[in-house]
C-alpha cells in the first residue's frame, strides 16, 4: 500500500502519509488485520470504547523534532516560492489532452497535490524544523510533477537533471569537508551541528533513480531527486549560517569536545551492547516479548565508531538516544520480572496505558536538565505513539484483547523511554562538560 495505488518501486517516492500508512498496515498485518472479531474464550473490547481518535486525521507526534536555532523568514519564503513556481509550470488540472496515459497523469497530479499539502503542513507545523521538512518534501514533489510535465511538453532531457544532481552532491561534500564546529555551549552545538551533519549526509548518500520502466516517470524521479538534494543542501547551509550568526564573535571550536564526548559515550554504548541478553524468540509473542524484542532491536541499532557516523555531533546525539533505549530496556525488564506488565482486560485499561505514555513523554522534557537533548531521544517514541493511535482508530467491532498486544507494547515502550530520557540526558550533558 502506498499513497497511490501503484507500488513504490514504480515511483521511488513516498510522502509522510504514505510511509505512516504503510508502516501501520504492515504492523497490523502481523495481527491478522484491523477488524478482527472476538471468537475465542479471552475477553473482548469494543472498538467503539477505545480512545476517541479521529481516523481521518494524520498522526502527529506529541513531541515534534526541533533544533535550537532560528530559521529566517526569508528562507521559508524562498522555499515556498520555489514550490509555487514549480507548480505554476503545470497546466492544472492535467487532462487526457495533456498526458494521454491515465496512470502517468495520475502520478503527476498526485505529486502536485502532495506538494500543495506540504505547503499547508508547513504553515501549521508545530516547530520550524518540522516546517522545513514539509517544505523539503513539497519541493521534491513539485519538481517531480514539473519535470514529468516538461518531458511531455518540451521533451526535457534527463541529462540536465543528472548533471544538476551530481553538482549538488559535489557541493555537499565540499560543505561537509569545510564544516567548522563553532560554538560556546557544547550541548547546543551538538544539537545544531548534528542536524547539519545528518542533512549533508542525506544528500551525499542519496540514491539516484536506476530503473527506467517509463521514460517520463524516470525523468520525473530525477527531477525529484535533484530538487530534494538542492533543498537539503540549502537548509544545511542556512542552519550553519544562522547558528554562526547567533554566536559571539570570539566563539571558538567545540570539535575536540564533541569528539571526546562521542568516544566516551560510544564506549558506554559498546559496553551496554555487549551485555544485551539474546533477543527473545517464541512462536506466540505476548506483550512482554513484544516490548523486549522491539527495544532490544532499537537499542542494538546504531553506530559504535565515530568513523561510521555522520560526524562527532550526530554521534553524541545518537549515542544519547541509544543509551536511553538501554535504560528503558532495563526498566521494562525489571517490571516484567516483577510481574507488573500484563495485558489490559478492558478499554479503560487501554486508555490508561495510552494516557500514561503521553504523560511520560511530556514530563520527559519538563524534568530534563537539557530539554532539547532529551527531545532527540524521545521523538521516535512519540512517533511510535502517534502511529499506534492511527492503528487504534481503524479497529472495528469486537476485538480479542490479545489483538492489541502490539499496540499496548508500543505505548509501554514510549512510556519507558520517556521516563528514562531525563537521567540519560543529564549524564550526556556531564560527559560533554567534562570533555
Amino acid at each position: 500500500m502506498s499513497e497511490e495505488s501503484a507500488p513504490t518501486s514504480e515511483r521511488g517516492r513516498m510522502t509522510r502519509r504514505g510511509v505512516l500508512a504503510l508502516a501501520g498496515t504492515s504492523v497490523l498485518a502481523g495481527c491478522n488485520g484491523l477488524a478482527e472479531l472476538g471468537g475465542g474464550q479471552e475477553p473482548t473490547i469494543r472498538a467503539y470504547d477505545l480512545p476517541d481518535i479521529d481516523p481521518d486525521e494524520d498522526p502527529e507526534p506529541a513531541i515534534p523534532e526541533s533544533v535550537p536555532v532560528d530559521i529566517a523568514p526569508d528562507h521559508f519564503d524562498a522555499a515556498r516560492n520555489r514550490v509555487t513556481t514549480l507548480l505554476a509550470e503545470l497546466p492544472m488540472p492535467l487532462g487526457p489532452g495533456d498526458i494521454p496515459n491515465g496512470y502517468i497523469r495520475q502520478q503527476l497530479s498526485d505529486a502536485a497535490t502532495d506538494a500543495t499539502t506540504g505547503l499547508n503542513d508547513a504553515r501549521t507545523a508545530q516547530t520550524e524544523l518540522v516546517a522545513l521538512a514539509s517544505l523539503q518534501q513539497a519541493r521534491a514533489e513539485a519538481r517531480y510533477a514539473a519535470a514529468g510535465w516538461a518531458v511531455a511538453d518540451r521533451d526535457l532531457s534527463v541529462d540536465t537533471l543528472q548533471q544538476e544532481y551530481r553538482q549538488v552532491v559535489s557541493e555537499a561534500r565540499s560543505v561537509r569537508d569545510a564544516h567548522e564546529y563553532v560554538g560556546t555551549d557544547p550541548v547546543r552545538a551538538a544539537l545544531v551541528h548534528g542536524r547539519i551533519e545528518d542533512i549533508l549526509e542525506r544528500v551525499i548518500d542519496s540514491r539516484a533513480p536506476t530503473t527506467e520502466e517509463n521514460h517520463l516517470l524516470y525523468v520525473a524521479e530525477w527531477g525529484e531527486t535533484a530538487e530534494s538534494a538542492r533543498a537539503h543542501l540549502a537548509d544545511a547551509r542556512h542552519l550553519d549560517e544562522q547558528f554562526a550568526a547567533s554566536l559571539p564573535a570570539d566563539a571558538g571550536t567545540v570539535e575536540g569536545t564533541l569528539i571526546e564526548a562521542a568516544e566516551t559515550l560510544l564506549a558506554d554504548v559498546r559496553s551496554r551492547r555487549s551485555e544485551l541478553p539474546p533477543e527473545p524468540t517464541a512462536e506466540e509473542w505476548d506483550i512482554p516479548k513484544h516490548v523486549i524484542g522491539d527495544l532490544h532491536r532499537d537499542a542494538d541499532d546504531g553506530v559504535t565508531q565515530i568513523a561510521d557516523a555522520n560526524g562527532p555531533a550526530s554521534t553524541v546525539i545518537d549515542a544519547n538516544r541509544q543509551l536511553t533505549q538501554f535504560q528503558a530496556l532495563d526498566r521494562l525488564q525489571e517490571r516484567i520480572d516483577d510481574g507488573e506488565l500484563s495485558r489490559p482486560q478492558s478499554a479503560e485499561g487501554v486508555r490508561e496505558i495510552r494516557s500514561t505514555a503521553y504523560d511520560a513523554l511530556e514530563a520527559a522534557l519538563e524534568e530534563s536538565p537539557a530539554p532539547e537533548l532529551t527531545r532527540t531521544a524521545v521523538t521516535s517514541a512519540a512517533w511510535r505513539v502517534a502511529s499506534t493511535d492511527w492503528e487504534l482508530a481503524r479497529y472495528e467491532g469486537e476485538i480479542d484483547v490479545s489483538r492489541l498486544d502490539r499496540n499496548i507494547a508500543d505505548y509501554v515502550i514510549a512510556t519507558a523511554i520517556g521516563r528514562a530520557a531525563p537521567d540519560v540526558s543529564k549524564r550526556t550533558v556531564e560527559t560533554l562538560e567534562r570533555a
